[in-house]
This record gives structure tokens, sequence and C-alpha cells, in this order.
């Protein structure tokens, strides 16, 4: 099985396992700690969203970093930090000092962040359990992950669902992520589902590398999208209409 049926496979495995995932944050009330309608994936050079490409260290703290709300983030904002590769001008130096500064994210070593790396299955589920601390649910284990240093958090966010392993009963801990699979992931922890594209209102960013018949379309739109939305079935939106995308910029 090649990894775009894979992924197709899971997104669909994913949508049938609704009421588990939608449990996950029922531990405490999911505004305290995030925005739930903000787009947190913005467009690079052309208006593409690249779904298939791999996404960095860098910006995943900083796709968590636009996951806190507002006054979490400003309450703890940081500028600088020690790592020798994350200057003051580099793009997400606030982002990866704020959340390296909230035990979120860590460097390689005391000096080193390495943000232009494509981040790792283990690393991107550290930092999810690290998010999360709240989030209960039962552990699981795979073969290839005895001894490995993200261990503990691999199981717990495995048995929350929100990463899966593979049908051979591997992890793959040290393979990279694309950034679909990273927005399907993150929209599951924040139940934004839409379920189709027809859940879609007019003035909905689009993207010209991302299709209506692409298994990751409405994860993408989900993603890229500040929006108002009503339940339709279990957690699963329909969208009521747009709202202002944040000004990443003033960071």
């Amino acid at each position: 099985m090649n990894e775009t049926d894979y992924n197709a496979r899971l997104y669909e495995k994913m949508k049938a396992e609704q009421d588990k995932y939608r449990g996950w944050l029922l531990h405490q009330e999911p505004s305290e700690i995030l925005n739930h309608t903000y787009e947190y994936i913005v467009g690079h050079n052309g208006g593409n969203v690249y779904p298939n490409g791999l996404i960095s260290r860098a910006e995943t703290a900083t796709v968590f970093f636009r996951l806190l709300k507002d006054e979490v983030r400003d309450g703890n904002l940081l500028t600088s930090n020690t790592y020798s590769d994350v200057p003051d001008d580099y793009w997400a130096n606030t982002a990866i000092s704020t959340m390296t500064g909230l035990g979120i994210v860590q460097g390689h070593s005391g000096t080193a962040f390495d943000p232009e790396a494509p981040i790792t299955r283990a690393q991107f589920a550290a930092i999810c359990a690290r998010f999360d601390t709240g989030a209960g649910g039962t552990t699981q284990t795979f073969s290839d992950i005895s001894g490995h240093w993200a261990e503990e958090y691999i199981r717990r966010v495995a048995g929350l669902g929100w990463i899966k392993g593979f049908e051979d009963g591997t992890f793959r801990p040290d393979a990279y992520i694309t950034r679909a699979q990273a927005m399907t992931m993150i929209n599951r922890v924040l139940n934004r589902i839409p379920e189709e594209n027809s859940d879609l209102p007019a003035g909905t960013n689009t993207w010209p590398d991302c299709n209506p018949g692409d298994w990751f379309s409405p994860a993408v739109q989900e993603a890229t999208n500040s929006h108002a939305f009503q339940y339709k079935t279990g957690n699963y939106e329909t969208w009521t209409g747009m709202n202002k995308n944040p000004d990443w910029t003033r960071y």
C-alpha cells in the first residue's frame, strides 16, 4: 500500500471513530486553552499549502503557538532563547522561544533547535502529549518503540487515537510527517472536522495544490480558514460563515 492510499484509509478510519476522538478533550473546557476557529496554517509561495510536503520543526512549533488562546500566548510570550540556530530575527523565533518556555517544544540539545529539519513522528507525538497534559485514555504499544526516548509519549497519544501506527504493528518513530498528516491529526484533537467540502460556505480559502477530491481536502480547508460553525452530526461541522483571520505577522 502506498502512502496516499494509507493516508486515505486512515482518514476514513478516523472519521468512523469520531466518538473516540471527540472524547479526548472532555476532561476540561477546550476553549480555556485553544482557539477553535482560527486558521493555524497559512499558504506559502504562490498560494500553495504543500500538503504532501514535510512539516519542519519550526513550522510545528508555530502551529501549536497559534493554537494557544490569545491570553495564554500573550501572557507567556518570549522573544529570545538559548538556541544558537534560532536568532532573534528568525521568522519563527517568537513561536519557538515561547513554546520552549512553556515546555511544549524542546531542542536537540541545550544549544540547538534545528528549526529547518523535518519533524519526526516521535517528535510530533511528544509535542502533542506535552500540549495537552490532562488528556486521559489508554496507552498503546508498537513493535518498534521499546527503549525509544519518546516511547511513553507515543504510547499515550496513540492510545488516545490521535496518531495511528501502521498495519504491520510498527509506529516508525523516526519517519517524517507530511503537512496534510499534521493537519488531520491536529483537527481531530480540536474537534474541527468538516465532513465534506459541501459543508464549506462561499468565501472559503482554496489552494491550487489541494483539490476537492483529495483525501486531505477537508482537513486542509479546516486548518486554513477562520470560521463560525454548527455541529451537523456527531462532531462534524457545517460552517455558517467566515471569520477574520488573525494577523500572525505581529509575532
